[in-house]
């Protein structure tokens, strides 16, 4: 029987950019467009489209006295998020499954992406019904409480830099704005946030959290419930146990009290 063909799909703009890459990576002094062209035996007008669009997208940066190019660390913080992503997952995956099984209620982890809030991951309780949120779900993150709390993480200064980007703390009038602010140090002092959800009513969000500020890691361990199966008592019982369930993946990632 003759052997089957391997089916090879060509990408030659992205094998282009990729070489690129590999080529800097090799040399580490940096390098000059016309360097680089005949070294990947390119034409120089096809690598300079390249070359700015990787810079552009911050993988590479020109010197500007010499020319020169030189690669960023944008890669290797990328590889850092996955492997800090795949340890925060590791590290909250049996507290999670323990604390959903205890309140009776979903639990999801949140972190930052980009402008949004992501929902990492999520664990569910054994029960027929049961509000969730959905692993992969993007929210507005100044909207979101987990996301005033990755905010109440942040200096000050990064607070600002980020609102003055956000379209909806810019929409806001300037009372508003005061209140935000405020509600973000009280946050800072609290270390949690209890509030209705803005995003979908008849819901209120309880969000901790978890991690180590300003890395990949840093995260939020939240609960949304109901309004109307809230009481004192069993949203006490809720916070409790989240607060139990926090230190226990904070001490699996290697956070000591």
């Amino acid at each position: 029987m003759p052997k089957q063909k391997e089916t090879r799909y060509s990408a030659p703009a992205l094998e282009k950019g990729l070489d690129i890459l590999e080529y800097l990576a090799k040399n580490t002094t940096g390098c000059t467009l016309v360097e680089i062209a005949e070294a990947l035996s390119r034409t120089t007008s096809e690598i300079y489209r390249m070359l700015s669009c990787l810079e552009q997208r911050g993988y590479v940066t020109k010197e500007a006295g010499t020319g020169t190019y030189n690669l960023t660390l944008k890669l290797f913080e990328l590889g850092h998020r996955q492997s800090g992503v795949t340890l925060l997952r590791k590290a909250a995956r049996l507290p999670m499954e323990a604390l959903a099984a205890r309140i009776g209620h979903a639990c999801h982890i949140c972190v930052q992406s980009g402008d949004s809030l992501l929902v990492l991951m999520e664990r569910m309780p054994a029960r027929r019904v049961c509000l969730a949120i959905g692993e992969g779900t993007v929210l507005p993150l100044t909207q979101t409480a987990s996301g005033r709390v990755l905010l109440g993480r942040m200096s000050d200064t990064e607070v600002s830099a980020f609102l003055e980007q956000d379209a909806h703390y810019q929409s806001l009038s300037k009372a508003a704005r005061t209140r935000y602010l405020k509600t973000i140090d009280k946050i800072r002092e609290l270390g949690c946030e209890k509030a209705k959800s803005e995003v979908t009513p008849g819901v209120s969000d309880i969000a901790i959290p978890i991690g180590i500020p300003g890395t990949d890691i840093s995260a939020t361990l939240a609960v949304s419930t109901l309004e109307s199966t809230q009481n004192t008592k069993s949203n006490q019982k809720n916070f409790d146990e989240m607060m139990k369930c926090a230190a226990q993946i904070n001490e699996n990632i290697g956070i000591k009290k």
